[in-house]
């Protein structure tokens, strides 16, 4: 009983290589399809609208509900943040938020990793310090905390799809090794 050669090198079965027109056509669909897949990883525009309006509202309480409501609205950030990220780690919640795909861990840049903790941590560092010197301020402006809440959620409204955009693209950038897709669609 006798065989058929086949060719089992690396320029395909017959041993032909794709003309290179083709070979670019492939490529522009590669990075079309990527490009998709990065932005089914960004949250729908209404979670982000959801999020400014909460946020100026949570900022204006005191304003307007007295000192009273500075208690129970750091309570309610911190709520709002937990609850966002627990609907963010399981299926059915990401994709009521919009994002039916995410980053993998192991795709994200330990770089960005290192800055985004450095970035945090100094964050909470100012939080806490603004904390510790405020009752020395003695600011005297009326409603200062519904300017801030409204500029707040202004900006994330209108800029939080197009940070997040960014931030995913400085995340996975030079951590991609060739033929691994960067997002992980099963959660």
């Amino acid at each position: 009983m006798s065989s058929t050669p086949s060719s089992s090198g690396p320029d395909g079965l017959d041993g032909s290589r794709p003309p290179a027109d083709e070979a670019a056509r492939a490529l522009k669909d590669i990075d079309r399809r990527r490009d998709q897949a990065h932005s089914s990883a960004i949250n729908s525009r209404w979670v982000y609208v959801l999020f400014a309006v909460v946020f100026f509202a949570l900022f204006a309480a005191p304003d307007f509900l007295g000192q009273g409501a500075t208690g129970w609205t750091s309570a309610a950030f911190g709520i709002l943040a937990v609850g966002y990220v627990a609907l963010l780690n399981t299926r059915s919640g990401s994709a009521l938020l919009g994002q039916p795909v995410r980053p993998r861990r192991q795709e994200i840049s330990g770089r960005f990793r290192r800055y985004a903790l450095l970035t945090l941590l100094a964050v909470l560092l100012a939080g806490f310090a603004i904390q510790l010197l405020q009752p020395h301020w003695h600011l005297d402006v009326p409603y200062w905390r519904t300017a801030v809440g409204a500029v707040g959620g202004g900006a994330l409204a209108l800029f939080g799809p197009r940070c997040q955009q960014a931030l995913l693209s400085v995340a996975v950038r030079g951590s991609r090794r060739a033929g691994e897709s960067a997002l992980d669609g099963t959660h």
